[in-house]
């Protein structure tokens, strides 16, 4: 045995009933991958220290992880392995360490929900963040965060659990190691079917706006509302007309605009149903007809539009061409446009079509495919030549435009 020159050997037999001295042998026998040895020792640094003050128990709390990765590495002791990290946790139940390798045993064994369990376990009893121990080799709560996530997505496979990945990999600084894997969870589950603004994100919010301050969350799925306010400004008392309403709060595009804005329009939806809640839950009218054979020239004179309309959205499903097509562009025209192509689900005809009826109406296409992530676009925001002219910066790069990366800057 090639001990340093102080040999570590002759020190515990000097002072053999040091645990500091005997878990500095133990690592050395485990280090020369003497497994018996080093438990042994292990479990003597365990119980020599008697807890009484922070660095005994440290070492019992190490001892203890320590002496679990041995027999966990023999893959035939798994019993003692979770048993040994049970001791750690109610060694030092405010350490993230030992909820994180078990959760990562768990996890190794298929077994997702108490995976899931000690991982959470542990994200609630870290109130900071701790630096990785160089014993241990944690590699930090955004692991654990990971891990929490993954055993989340193989329990219940919601979308929150999808959220819980996403947050991670977009609202943090991470190392290479778990942004790599973060990124992969995502591709693997899918990412969130919502991406929502809150005030917390209000610095990295690329293109700000009057109100913009005052706005706690929004309710779109993708920043519709965001970006409408964005190109106008925060426009306070606009108009707006939405083509496939929908439901009236959940995912909607135009409640943000109505309720902090004052805005007012009306909504079209062909589900009475769907009118019918919509009628009870807003302000704005809501019309109950087929948005493919409506005249529209005659509503918008009923309803008293101007010749200015400040948003146009589109969601019509397959009726949304034929919709497009009879909007009276010769009378009325649009600050913003929004038009759901579904191209990643339906293929190109839509969007083709959509952008041959606008561009030769001299509207800028000013964010090509937006994207539900980095390679699944679904609808064009344009804008009318104006506000082109002044929203420059606002101008996507070509190809597919992922929502997240178009509004919010890069940590």
């Amino acid at each position: 045995m090639n001990f340093t020159k102080t040999s570590i050997l002759t020190d515990v037999v000097m002072d053999f009933e040091n645990p500091f001295k005997i878990f500095k042998l133990a690592q050395e026998y485990d280090r020369l991958e003497q497994g018996a040895a080093a438990f042994s020792f292990y479990l003597r640094a365990a119980d020599m220290a008697e807890g009484k003050i922070f660095d005994e128990r440290w070492v019992q709390y190490k001892s203890m992880i320590l002496g679990s990765h041995i027999f966990d590495r023999s893959k035939d002791r798994d019993h003692t392995t979770e048993g040994l990290l049970k001791i750690a946790i109610e060694t030092m139940p405010e350490r993230p360490e030992a909820y994180y390798f078990m959760a990562k045993f768990k996890a190794g064994r298929n077994d997702w929900r108490e995976s899931m369990m000690y991982s959470k376990m542990g994200l609630l009893n870290i109130t900071n963040e701790v630096a990785p121990d160089n014993d241990l080799e944690y590699p930090g709560n955004h692991m654990l965060e990971l891990l929490y996530a993954r055993a989340k997505w193989k329990t219940d496979g919601r979308d929150s659990s999808k959220n819980l990945a996403f947050d991670l990999k977009y609202k943090n600084k991470l190392n290479k190691e778990v942004d790599k894997e973060a990124t992969a969870l995502l591709i693997q589950h899918g990412y969130p079917s919502t991406l929502a603004y809150d005030s917390s994100l209000e610095d990295r919010y690329k293109y700000k706006f009057d109100g913009l301050d005052r706005i706690t969350g929004n309710h779109s799925r993708h920043f519709q509302d965001m970006f409408v306010l964005s190109a106008l400004n925060g426009r306070e008392n606009g108009t707006f007309i939405e083509l496939g309403a929908g439901h009236p709060e959940l995912f909607n595009n135009t409640l943000l605009l109505e309720q902090e804005f004052g805005w007012k329009g009306i909504s079209l939806d062909n589900s009475e149903r769907m009118c019918h809640i919509y009628s009870r839950r807003r302000n704005s009218n809501v019309i109950l007809d087929d948005a493919e054979t409506i005249d529209y020239k005659s509503l918008f004179v009923r309803h008293c539009f101007e010749r200015k309309i400040d948003f146009l959205r589109i969601n019509a499903e397959k009726a949304s061409v034929n919709a497009l097509k009879n909007i009276p562009f010769d009378n009325y025209e649009f600050d913003v446009i929004q038009f759901q192509h579904n191209a990643v689900w339906w293929g190109n005809d839509f969007r083709k079509e959509s952008r041959d009826i606008l561009g030769k109406l001299g509207y800028i296409l000013l964010v090509s495919d937006v994207a539900v992530d980095p390679s699944s676009p679904y609808e064009d925001w344009w804008v009318h030549p104006r506000i082109a002219h002044q929203k420059k910066e606002m101008k996507s790069k070509s190809g597919i435009t992922f929502a997240w990366d178009y509004m919010m800057e890069k940590l």
